[in-house]
């Protein structure tokens, strides 16, 4: 069924669950922002860029008012909240309105998507790990309730990555994109700090270089 909510198009990628602090500055969008404070009513975050306006798109709630300023701008944080399809997007107000179907998740074999989360949160303790040079307890617990955008909001992949995770049909389908990823950044953060730690070593990245005498 499709229902018609304001629409905030913007080049950032919205998962559900993850917060995101915004600034809001537009007159539009204060328009925007002060009706859906008005009525406690979510709002459409959906990634628009030079490649044009995504299709997909997540729900924002409105969790805080962080600042106020006298000329209306307002500093907020919002929570991604239900993915949606974009089917059109409608005139009327100052802001964009967008026509909407809600996403809902295929049933899937839970064992089966246990043992992906398993893995994936494995890969990024790696990941953090790596990146820190400590080792840092990812605190998930079972059941692994839409782990795949628990994750994505707390890598700082590109916004086009986390778009094609947010369209995956399944949790399946996106645990396994993001064991892929994983996999690449901790690899690639660990052969950095190698390297790192090689050069503070010696002074020298490669082995077989000779100091100058």
């Amino acid at each position: 069924m499709a229902e018609d909510i304001p629409l905030f198009p913007l080049n950032v990628v919205l998962m559900p669950g993850a917060p995101l602090p915004l600034h809001i500055f537009e007159e539009r969008y204060k328009q925007m922002i002060g009706e859906c404070l008005e009525e406690d009513k979510e709002f459409g975050m959906v990634l628009s860029d030079e490649s044009g306006t995504r299709e997909v798109g997540c729900t924002a709630r409105i969790v805080e008012v962080l600042e106020r300023f006298e000329d209306g701008r307002m500093n907020i944080l919002v929570e991604g909240s239900r993915r949606f399809r974009l089917n059109n997007i409608l005139t009327g107000k100052p802001y964009y309105v967008g026509e909407v179907e809600y996403i809902e998740d295929e049933p899937e074999d839970g064992e089966e998507i246990e043992g992906l989360a398993r893995e994936c949160i494995s890969l990024l303790e790696r990941v953090v790990k790596a990146a820190t040079g400590g080792s840092v307890g990812i605190e998930i617990e079972p059941p692994y309730q839409n782990l795949s955008f628990a994750i994505a909001g707390r890598i700082d992949f590109e916004s086009e990555v986390r778009q094609q995770i947010l369209e995956l049909p399944t949790e399946k389908e996106r645990l396994e994109r993001l064991k892929v990823l994983l996999e690449r950044a901790a690899e690639r953060l660990e052969r950095e700090r190698e390297n790192q730690r090689r050069a503070e070593k010696n002074g020298y990245l490669h082995k077989g270089w000779e100091r100058p005498s």
